[in-house]
């Protein structure tokens, strides 16, 4: 797991394989939310690219600020072409 800072927010980006629906997930939540929810994540079917991803959005998360989900994305896209 990592973090990234975006303003006075830390992002805890989880990234995992998810064997049981055959996925790859980026998930974020804030660190010390104290649910420990992702409010967003990232879907990558098996063996697909940053071109096939989807994102999800939990709706009771609420507001998500467009610049924070576009610098979340680019980090994404780094872990999903890293490999």
């Amino acid at each position: 797991m990592r973090t990234v800072k975006f303003g006075e927010s830390e992002i805890e980006v989880i990234d995992f394989e998810d064997a049981t629906a055959g996925e790859r997930v980026i998930e974020f939540r804030y660190r010390g939310d104290p649910t420990e929810a992702s409010f967003a994540a990232i879907v990558v079917p098996d063996g697909g690219s940053w071109s096939s991803a989807l994102l999800a959005i939990d709706p009771q998360a609420g507001d998500v600020s467009a610049p924070l989900m576009a610098d979340l994305m680019e980090v994404a896209r780094s872990l999903i072409e890293a490999r």
